[in-house]
């Protein structure tokens, strides 16, 4: 004798589940739920990420202008105003150095929210900082939990890390 009827293609009886029980709907909505209210505000609230793409960026043009100054054996300029870092061959900036692959100027400008503190220097073409002392950039900002950051370029060197 079977356990199973067949009622058109189908098996009916028992051993044959249809739906979610009760429990497995309860504890699929407190995953969802709790992945809602602790992931989810991460993805929504870009500025933090803004704000270390935005370091992240300024180290890469500070970095290549070092690199830039090796290459052409002669000074470039890094400015630094409120909201933008940028890379020339002249000492305000107003001749900015281009990518050579993509042809858009050195500098990069910061997301709202997120401050410098101006400064100026050159990378001799040596690569070394001119003025000769270790130069720091710092980026603030404003969004709470998110940390200040910086720049720093070594004195003799001209190594640029953060």
């Amino acid at each position: 004798m079977t356990k199973f009827r067949k009622q058109g293609n189908r098996a009916i009886g028992r051993g044959c589940a249809h739906g979610f029980t009760m429990v497995e709907v309860v504890v699929t909505m407190v995953i969802l739920g709790l992945l809602a209210a602790i992931v989810m505000p991460r993805f929504l609230g870009s500025n933090e990420f803004a704000s270390r793409g935005f370091h992240d960026e300024a180290h890469a043009v500070v970095r290549y202008a070092q690199k830039t100054a090796i290459a052409w054996r002669r000074p470039v300029y890094v400015c630094v105003t409120a909201t933008t870092v940028s890379a020339g061959t002249v000492s305000d900036c107003s001749s900015l150095v281009v990518h050579p692959v993509t042809g858009d100027p050195l500098t990069t400008t910061a997301p709202s929210g997120v401050t410098l503190a101006p400064a100026g220097f050159s990378f001799d073409g040596g690569g070394r900082p001119n003025p000769n002392a270790q130069t720091t950039i710092t980026i603030t900002s404003a969004f709470a939990g998110d940390p200040a950051r910086q720049i720093v370029v070594e004195a003799e060197t001209g190594y640029v890390h953060p």
